[in-house]
C-alpha cells in the first residue's frame, strides 16, 4: 500500500539547495509559492542561482582565463559562460514568479562584493 504524502511534503525546503537558497526557499514558500506550479519554479530559479554562485567561486579560484595544454591558448574560463546563462535564468524565472529582489534582504545576486 502506498503512503500518502502529506501537503506539507512538498513545503520543505530542498536538502540540496545552498544555504542562501533554503533561506529564501522558506521565506517564500508559506506567503508566495504552495501551489506545486509555483514550487517548482522556485526550485529551479533556486538551483539556478546555485549553479551561478558555484561557478563564480571555481572563477574566483583559477582566475577569469584558461591556457590550453596543448596549443597554449588563452580563452576565457568555461564556467563565465556558465554563471551568466544560470544568473539570466534564475532571473526569468524570478520575474515570472513575480518577486523581487531585495539586496538588503536577499544578498548580493550577481556576487559583486567581497
Amino acid at each position: 500500500m502506498a503512503k500518502k504524502r502529506k501537503a506539507t511534503d512538498s513545503l520543505r525546503v530542498p536538502s540540496h539547495l545552498s544555504a542562501r537558497s533554503r533561506a529564501l526557499w522558506a521565506e517564500l514558500v508559506p506567503r508566495r509559492a504552495e501551489s506545486p506550479e509555483r514550487l517548482a519554479l522556485l526550485q529551479t530559479a533556486l538551483e539556478a542561482l546555485d549553479r551561478a554562485d558555484q561557478a563564480r567561486v571555481v572563477v574566483k579560484k583559477e582566475g577569469l582565463t584558461k591556457t590550453t595544454e596543448r596549443s597554449g591558448a588563452v580563452h576565457l574560463h568555461p564556467l563565465l559562460k556558465v554563471e551568466a546563462d544560470s544568473r539570466r535564468q534564475f532571473a526569468r524565472i524570478w520575474a515570472e514568479l513575480n518577486l523581487d529582489w531585495d539586496h538588503e534582504l536577499d544578498g548580493d545576486l550577481f556576487g559583486t562584493s567581497e
